[in-house]
């Protein structure tokens, strides 16, 4: 990784991050290796979802304290206090935490997105540990399917710069 990268906003990082995951989900879904897709379909969509969070929201990566290194994942200060209101760490996530996203009329698709979170109810970032016996092929369809919409979803607002 070269020194310019390193120094690249969270939100850049994440939207690479998303898109890295998913395409390595993918493939190890196409090649059966469905435990490790089912983990990296999680991670697109958690990736995804925090870099719109820090594009268009009042999230940020600031120290949570003044004179502490920067938070390690998005969060959203009161208004009143500057304290944390709501932190957003791994999935699931449900699909009201992220509603603060959708504002306005155009924000039906991605409205129609995050009702689909669902899909990552029972997915957690602990399954790293487990043996892969407990996922299920067609959760596993049903996350890629889910974790692409939001992806496509992501895309769009990196290239035209507003959620449609």
């Amino acid at each position: 990784m070269s020194g310019t990268s390193s120094r690249a906003s969270a939100e850049h990082h994440y939207a690479h991050a998303a898109a890295r995951h998913y395409k390595d989900a993918a493939y190890l879904q196409d090649g059966g290796r469905l435990p490790n897709a089912d983990y990296h379909f999680g991670f697109a969509v958690e990736c995804a979802l925090k870099s719109l969070l820090l594009r268009f929201t009042a999230a940020t990566m600031a120290p949570k304290k003044q004179g502490r290194p920067p938070a390690k994942a998005p969060w959203i200060p009161d208004p009143a206090t500057g304290k944390v209101r709501h932190e957003y760490s791994h999935l699931p996530w449900v699909a009201s935490d992220v509603a603060l996203l959708t504002h306005g009329r155009s924000a039906a698709r991605l409205s129609a997105a995050l009702s689909n979170l669902t899909a990552f109810d029972s997915w957690s970032v602990e399954q790293r540990y487990l043996d892969g016996t407990a996922v299920v092929e067609t959760e596993v369809a049903w996350r890629r399917t889910v974790a692409q919409e939001i992806l496509t979803l992501h895309e769009q607002a990196l290239i035209t710069g507003r959620l449609q």
